[in-house]
């Protein structure tokens, strides 16, 4: 999972409604899918190194025709 990251702070931003207990905030998440090679590696080496991974590559995460990292 992921914020998103795309969104500047204001997207995070609630108006309150009176009548309801809500939050002023709210943390939208993306459900990111990742191949399980990717999530074997994520628990082996750790968040660092899987994104010195996506650093290295010119695909994008968010691409569900990506071809596996790892």
């Amino acid at each position: 999972m992921t914020a998103p990251f795309y969104f500047d702070e204001t997207f995070f931003v609630h108006t309150v409604d009176a009548s309801f207990e809500e939050p002023d905030h709210v943390l939208p998440v993306w459900f990111v899918p990742i191949f399980e090679s990717e999530a074997d590696y994520l628990e082996q080496q750790g968040i660092e190194a899987f994104e010195e991974k996506l650093f290295e590559t010119k695909d994008e995460l968010l691409d569900l025709t990506r071809q596996p990292l790892i």
